[in-house]
């Protein structure tokens, strides 16, 4: 195990991984966020360096004080080879298995490998697999020197007798985001919003009022989370006029990007797709982690 510290082999590492997007996208981001002012406090291991086959991001351990936060208690991960990669996670030193913890990536084959190591640790699995949408832009990354230039929709279809403004969510609106977000809803996921909100790039409309309609998150991975229009305010243009800001100001400022849906939301594919996302089945994956005999949360 190999923990990575010197700025030039997480730079190289950087560049590497860009050459196997979109399996490495989870690490991929994670490491961007790193290198810019690693804000969630994440640290880097590889099974071997320079030829490494798995790569791991981690919270460093004073983060994960809390055995029940599976929100900051997550690991992402990427592999080229699932045999090496099974024996790397199983080492304690990896991965704190006596945590309830979450595991992402976007490689539905680490499932097998991580029901054996849960099997062999008496640990509970619930792994959620939803469609994985990726910008043309981002898949070319590991081509074009990390540059992200691109030209985004625009705007026509929104409703502009309607009075919105485009600005940033700020800590209030944590309780709105949480309440509306299918994998929160708890006070655990509400502190982990809220520090989202606070050190990420975060977008929303507001109305007149200054009251949050539309928004996106984003979260130490690069991965835009949380996505919601209030019912009131669908199917008027508001959710494709937010997401080309959001877009404009992601590629301005050079910061990566995905996200994922899930299947039951098929809905919302085509707008992306005719956005120039390309997408993934079974390309984001998360799995639940929880010890047998601990106190479930």
């Amino acid at each position: 195990m190999h923990l990575v510290c010197e700025d030039h082999i997480m730079q190289a590492l950087y560049q590497l991984l860009a050459q196997s997007i979109p399996e490495s996208l989870k690490v991929y981001g994670a490491i961007f966020h790193i290198i810019h002012g690693n804000p969630f406090n994440l640290e880097v291991l590889v099974d071997s360096w320079p030829d490494y086959q798995t790569v791991v991001t981690r919270p460093k351990k004073q983060e994960m004080v809390d055995k029940l936060d599976r929100y900051t208690n997550t690991y992402y991960i990427f592999t080229k080879d699932l045999q090496k990669c099974q024996q790397f996670l199983e080492s304690t030193e990896v991965i704190d298995w006596k945590q309830v913890i979450q595991i992402q990536g976007c490689q539905e084959s680490l499932d097998k490998r991580l029901r054996k190591i849960a099997a062999s640790k008496f640990l509970q699995v619930e792994h959620l697999s939803n469609v994985l949408f990726v910008k043309e832009e981002i898949l070319q990354l590991g081509t074009t020197e990390g540059k992200l230039v691109t030209t985004v929709p625009d705007t026509k279809v929104f409703e502009r007798n309607l009075e919105l403004t485009f600005a940033r969510l700020n800590a209030s609106h944590a309780k709105l985001v949480n309440d509306h977000w299918e994998l929160g809803l708890n006070e655990k996921s509400l502190n982990y919003v809220i520090r989202c909100i606070q050190n990420l790039p975060t977008f929303c409309l507001l109305d007149s009022e200054g009251n949050p309609i539309s928004w996106v998150v984003m979260d130490q991975t690069g991965e835009l989370r949380m996505a919601c229009t209030l019912p009131q305010y669908r199917a008027k243009g508001i959710g494709h006029y937010l997401k080309v800001n959001t877009l404009q100001y992601l590629f301005k400022e050079n910061i990566p990007f995905f996200l994922h849906i899930a299947e039951k939301k098929k809905y919302l594919f085509r707008g992306l797709i005719q956005s120039g996302f390309h997408s993934y089945p079974h390309g984001w994956n998360q799995w639940t982690l929880t010890p047998k005999m601990k106190s479930q949360y």
